[in-house]
């Protein structure tokens, strides 16, 4: 039963939830039948019908509301960061790229999302995100790859992991605000009602979206350079173990205890992508990387899995950056400014952290 209610959520998304109204339409209309010559038994499965006749109502609700409420996030503008707005312009298109947000994060990440307003009636908007270590570990070769990897998610219709089965989630994310279970019936109700499909959308989230990221990478060595494109990959694949060793870890063994918060992760993250720069250390990472386990939990293939899939069987060696992407694609002052606001938030989070 639940492989085919999110069948039907990847081929119908939010819609999907007629399939849970039309039946309660129908009882809901035998039951109004009722009222004239069978009031007792009107009254009597009043008691089960209403809860669902709600619990419909507010399935639909969440279909057409879900998503009205755009988002308010501004992303940095073109004066700040020409030399990365116009790398995206390059790889997405014009007009992909007039409706997109690039925005600025803290992790070494690069993600997209899409928007779609009230059905799409409103437009579509795309959310790229995109982390100032990454900039710091890559060049403009290499982020054009993984920008290439991103606008494939999207020319897939993959963002959000499935952008149908996304939006079918948050149809009851919307009910969910409004009804919360534990305090409103309806919630409730609809929260018994779906909480055992729980483990089957996390898994077919998993497995969907690692799909999406080796098609993804797929695309990306197609639609360029293959080698540019694994070479992205491994650089990626190589600053994560080395943050992870230089600045993760040892960020958890310093908190433990602590009585005010220690040194930012982005600032150290900085410093360690200059390590980077010793060809003995970047490949050494590589290979740790390549060795690293597959997590069947986790929404990426492992590393070598990836590589894979590009037709690698050991990770290639890999030559240090020269330039990175983050001194030629942002300007120097909107770069400091955001690794200031990032590490100031962090610091703040972790002093309320640290008092309770």
């Amino acid at each position: 039963m639940s492989r085919l209610i999110i069948s039907a959520g990847r081929r119908f998304g939010r819609f999907t939830v007629l399939f849970f109204v039309v039946p309660a339409l129908v009882i809901f209309c035998v039951w109004m039948s009722l009222l004239d010559n069978h009031p007792i038994w009107f009254i009597a499965s009043g008691f089960v019908v209403m809860p669902i006749a709600t619990t419909a109502l507010a399935f639909l609700f969440g279909t057409l509301f879900a998503g009205f409420r755009r988002s308010k996030i501004k992303g940095v503008s073109e004066a700040e960061a020409p030399g990365l707005w116009a790398l995206w312009r390059s790889v997405a298109g014009p007009r992909r790229a007039a409706r997109t947000v690039v925005i600025l994060e803290g992790n070494l990440n690069a993600s997209v999302r899409e928007e779609r307003t009230l059905l799409g009636l409103l437009g579509n908007r795309l959310f790229l995100t995109i982390g100032i270590p990454l900039l710091a570990v890559t060049d403009e070769r290499a982020l054009a790859a993984i920008l290439a990897h991103e606008d494939a998610h999207v020319r897939n219709k993959d963002t959000n992991g499935s952008l149908n089965l996304a939006e079918f989630e948050n149809g009851f994310g919307f009910v969910f605000e409004y009804a919360p279970p534990g305090t409103t019936i309806t919630g409730s109700l609809l929260h018994a009602a779906i909480g055992w499909l729980s483990q089957s959308f996390e898994r077919e989230e998993i497995r969907l979206s690692r799909e999406a990221e080796i098609k993804a990478d797929r695309h990306a060595a197609s639609s360029g350079d293959a080698e540019h494109a694994a070479r992205a990959l491994l650089l990626l694949a190589t600053a994560d173990v080395h943050f992870t060793e230089t600045v993760y870890d040892p960020l958890q063994h310093e908190l433990r205890g602590a009585l005010r918060p220690p040194r930012p992760p982005l600032d150290r993250m900085l410093e360690a992508a200059g390590q980077l720069r010793e060809p003995n250390c970047l490949n050494v990472c590589a290979r740790r990387a390549w060795a690293s386990p597959d997590d069947a939990k986790s929404t990426h293939p492992s590393w070598a899995q990836r590589l894979a899939a590009l037709g690698y069987t050991e990770p290639p060696d890999l030559d240090p950056i020269a330039v990175t992407a983050l001194s030629t694609l942002l300007n120097s002052s909107v770069a400091q400014r955001h690794i200031a606001e990032f590490d100031t938030k962090w610091t703040a989070r972790m002093e309320d952290h640290l008092q309770r």
